[in-house]
């Protein structure tokens, strides 16, 4: 678990990733889900309660026509309408008879405050009222909505917020509705009917219905707000609650800058709409702790289902981490030490891959043994070719050189190189070593050189310049021989050869810096450029070409390709071949310059 690439972690990471994801996911569509069904709910409870609200409406209205049409059918009442009182007896007698018939009909309306004016063509005016009205004088017969009835007797008048008639109600607004009374034998208009009914009566229908969280309205087709729970809305016009009431929308809709859930009905009889809006805060306020309940059990459930996965793939991919662990142990370790074997337990595929890996182990330690054998047996063949090919280049140098000698009848000469040759062949065919100190290197060199003075005389003179703590360097063997040959060949005329070959050795940061310098006159730039290219044919240098590169591939071979021989030539000035090797001392020595540090602590 600690290791965040190991696939138990992965994957217990992406379960909890993953669960988390769907947790939030079904969290976020049950809350949702949760408040559109009880939203819908409550709409269609609402929709129930409006509904019955609005057939009493409809059961108030209809007391309304009732009682018009019973007004209306009325002979007597139509008498005393159109009769003229003979004197005041007479008069009392006629109010006091449709006060108290118009009375029997206020009981229609039980707990609503309605009244009922009546104005007969004989100017008399008869009321419920306990006062006496004089309907003329308040010049509501001459108002629009009085003379609409009368134009049409079969259509009612009204105006919704009216001021009262009486000194008692002067101040308050009321509905009134105005009815023409029409006589058809004589085809003339003997009366008017007026119903003065205030907003409470509206207000008593829903008035059970109220609570702090929901509010009603009824608005007209205008916008104009004629009974409300808030009484401050009363007489204004509200075209956002209207553009609702049409709609009817469901769902949540903003007014007021609240969130409310609608309901509306439309009352055909007096042509206006019934709302009802609940605060959706109210619903929610009453939903979220059920909804928070929920969740938590969810939480509890999927942490509990999440502990129970992370033991269970812990179990399954415990042999695989095991597995891991042994293969970085045995990456970390010599291949040739074979672990001790698997031994896994639990799935099929967990024992199959133990048993696999006892086995490609076993497999390993095989071709491991063999391979190491196989580039032993390979490395020293091709360091024993590389030696072989300088051995016989070597020799054809020395074996031409006596030759000249021997054509020019230097007799002592050639006894004297045929002497040295035999001397440094000694020297070189009975070592097997890969490499030797460098002062060993050295001493062949001398030898050879001595050799080349015999042909070509003191002319060419041989500079060493070696620090005392690059003697015990290890190098490799006889490879200073082919760059001093290519120095002499290449640097000097061979009729009258003159100049000096100097060579440097240093060492800095456990690196060997070896130099071999002449003063010739140089290699063509075209020569250089190919100079190590043993693929370039016919070329009189041929042998040179391989002497270099054979010098390069055993350097590379020996120490790594991070090694290897630079040359730079001039032309009229001279060569340099650089050479850089690992500072490395033969088991048991010590290099002069570790040497000198410790004497100088």
């Amino acid at each position: 678990m600690q290791n965040k690439r190991s696939i138990s972690f992965q994957i217990i990471i992406t379960v909890i990733i993953s669960f988390a994801v769907l947790f939030l996911f079904f969290s976020v569509l049950t809350t949702e889900l949760y408040y559109r069904n009880v939203t819908a709910i409550m709409q269609e409870s609402q929709q129930h309660s409006i509904t019955q609200l609005n057939e009493s409406f409809d059961v108030f209205y209809q007391q309304l026509i009732y009682t018009l049409i019973q007004l209306s059918g009325d002979s007597t009442l139509k008498q005393y309408l159109t009769k003229v009182p003979e004197d005041n007896f007479e008069y009392y007698q006629m109010q006091r008879y449709v006060h108290d018939f118009l009375q029997t009909y206020i009981g229609f309306f039980p707990n609503s405050n309605v009244h009922l004016i009546l104005y007969g063509e004989n100017g008399q005016t008869y009321t419920t009222y306990n006062e006496t009205l004089y309907l003329e004088e308040t010049g509501i017969l001459v108002e629009d909505f009085v003379k609409q009835a009368e134009r049409n007797h079969r259509r009612l008048g009204v105006s919704y917020f009216h001021a009262g008639l009486t000194p008692y109600t002067e101040n308050d607004e009321y509905m009134y509705i105005a009815h023409a009374l029409y006589d058809p034998y004589r085809s003339k208009y003997y009366g008017t009917i007026l119903i003065v009914i205030d907003e409470t009566c509206f207000q008593n229908l829903y008035s059970d219905l109220i609570q702090d969280n929901n509010h009603f309205s009824v608005i007209t087709e205008d916008g104009l707000v004629i009974s409300d729970n808030k009484s401050e809305l009363l007489n204004s016009v509200d075209t956002e609650l209207l553009a609702i009431a049409q709609k009817n929308p469901s769902g949540i809709r903003e007014y007021g800058g609240e969130k409310w859930i609608p309901s509306a009905v439309y009352n055909e009889y007096f042509n206006f709409h019934i709302i009802q809006l609940t605060k959706y805060s109210a619903i929610t306020s009453k939903v979220f702790p059920s909804i928070i309940r929920i969740l938590e059990l969810c939480c509890i459930a999927q942490f509990i289902v999440i502990g129970f996965l992370v033991y269970l793939f812990q179990k399954i991919t415990r042999p695989i981490h095991r597995l891991s662990i042994a293969m970085q142990n045995v990456s970390g370790k010599d291949l040739l030490l074979r672990p001790e074997p698997m031994q896994f337990t639990g799935c099929s595929e967990a024992r199959l891959l133990g048993e696999s890996f006892n086995e490609m182990f076993g497999k390993l330690e095989y071709y491991t043994k063999k391979l190491i054998q196989e580039q032993g047996a390979r490395h020293t063949a091709e360091l024993n070719s590389l030696q072989h090919q300088i051995n016989p280049h070597f020799i054809y140098n020395t074996l031409t050189s006596i030759k000249y000698l021997s054509l020019a009848g230097q007799r002592d000469k050639v006894i004297t190189g045929i002497n040295s040759l035999t001397k440094l062949l000694r020297k070189t065919l009975g070592d097997i070593r890969e490499t030797i100190p460098l002062k060993q290197e050295l001493d062949l060199l001398q030898d050879y050189f001595q050799i080349q003075q015999l042909r070509y005389g003191d002319g060419i003179r041989l500079n060493m310049n070696i620090r005392e703590e690059c003697m015990n360097a290890s190098v490799p063997k006889f490879f200073l021989q082919p760059l001093v040959e290519n120095s002499i060949f290449h640097g000097f005329s061979t009729n009258n050869p003159n100049g000096t070959i100097s060579i440097y050795a240093t060492i800095s940061n456990r690196l060997l810096k070896l130099e071999i310098m002449d003063n010739g006159v140089g290699i063509p730039p075209s020569i250089l450029e190919h100079i190590m290219d043993v693929s370039v044919e016919n070329n009189k240098d041929c042998l040179t070409r391989i002497g270099l590169k054979n010098i390069e591939d055993r350097i590379k071979m020996i120490y790594g390709p991070d090694y290897g021989l630079s040359i730079t030539s001039t032309a009229g000035y001279g060569t340099q071949v650089v050479i850089y090797l690992p500072a490395l001392y033969p088991e048991g020595e010590k290099n002069n310059e570790e040497s000198a540090k410790d004497s100088h602590n």
